[in-house]
């Protein structure tokens, strides 16, 4: 699909929206979300890979410069109706939409990466005069190899852009080097989104319904995920794709957020930050629990080792266990 300027605009609910044109003549033409896995007659269809696209240089070929991973397509074009998302939205006067998606599941894609193997090509199979295409429903065996090299890039198979530089021979001054990888991290896992995110965020999800007996999943609000126990007590989570050289780098970053979070949105309920490798350093777990959060990291491939400042382990801390009781 078409990229328009203000598509990977994180908005203040934590959303983003996708716009592409539906508009032939005077008629504005649905989208079959029926394609796309939902039933027929439905409004939207939800859980959808969206692959965006744009000219490059302002001609054909079109190249891939991003995604939504988990989005909802909507059959019909839907309005702001004068409530924009964001002080942008508001500026370009744009007043609807067709996909909206998670912030945290929008990715864009740096000018260096998007090189010719990206590029859409014209003709039978491929993208046609129309504003969207049916990607999977392809039968040209070129492009269902494009789609497939999509879909590896999507899953979070790191492509050459995204791999750590070669380490540099420059000197830096005392402290230089770490604050050089800090800012690294955060290129690599914060501002440019990391698919491997989600990845980590649904298999913390699957544990926490797996272990916790009628748990629930409230709406989010800029963290990452929030579940609420059977004994009604709320834990918020903030997720944290990790390398062994990074976890203290993401650590801190989550901290600041979840700081941020509590004290903005008054929240009283339990923290924990979910990292994606073995938290073995005292340092680094010190940095979470002296600042009141639980920790969390993969055990194998379908659990989790949560700890929290009290010295408890799993999902539920020693304090609510004697409540319990």
């Amino acid at each position: 699909m078409p990229i328009g300027r203000l598509h990977f605009v994180a908005c203040d609910d934590g959303y983003v929206y996708g716009h592409f044109e539906t508009i032939k003549d005077e008629l504005d033409r649905q989208v079959k979300v029926e394609r796309l896995g939902t039933t027929s007659g439905a409004e939207y269809a939800d859980n959808v890979d969206v692959v965006w696209t744009a000219p490059i240089d302002g001609n054909d070929p079109r190249c891939v410069v991003g995604w939504y991973r988990n989005a909802r397509v909507y059959r019909r074009r839907q309005l702001f109706n004068g409530i924009y998302p964001s002080t942008q939205h508001a500026e370009d006067e744009l007043r609807s939409f067709r996909v909206r998606a998670r912030a945290d599941d929008a990715t864009l894609l740096p000018l260096k990466a998007r090189t010719e193997t990206l590029h859409l090509r014209r003709g039978a199979g491929w993208s046609g005069q129309a504003s969207w295409w049916y990607a999977e429903d392809t039968e040209d065996p070129d492009a269902r190899a494009f789609v497939e090299l999509v879909r590896r890039m999507m899953r979070g198979d790191e492509p050459e852009f995204a791999r750590r530089p070669a380490a540099s021979r420059a000197k830096y001054r005392a402290g230089q080097a770490t604050s050089h990888a800090h800012s690294r991290y955060l290129e690599r896992h914060e501002i440019q989104i990391n698919p491997r995110h989600r990845e980590l965020e649904n298999r913390f999800k699957r544990f926490v319904r797996r272990s916790l007996k009628d748990v629930t999943f409230p709406k989010a609000f800029r963290d990452d995920l929030r579940f609420v126990g059977a004994d009604g007590r709320a834990v918020m989570v903030e997720v944290k794709p990790t390398e062994p050289s990074t976890v203290r780098f993401a650590i801190r970053t989550a901290t600041g957020q979840l700081l941020d979070y509590r004290q903005h949105q008054g929240w009283i309920g339990d923290q924990l930050i979910v990292v994606e490798t073995d938290v073995v350093n005292a340092d680094d777990k010190g940095l979470a629990h002296e600042n009141g959060f639980g920790l969390a990291w993969p055990i194998g491939t379908d659990n989790f080792h949560v700890m929290w400042p009290d010295g408890s382990t799993g999902l539920v801390r020693r304090s609510q266990r004697r409540q319990k009781g």
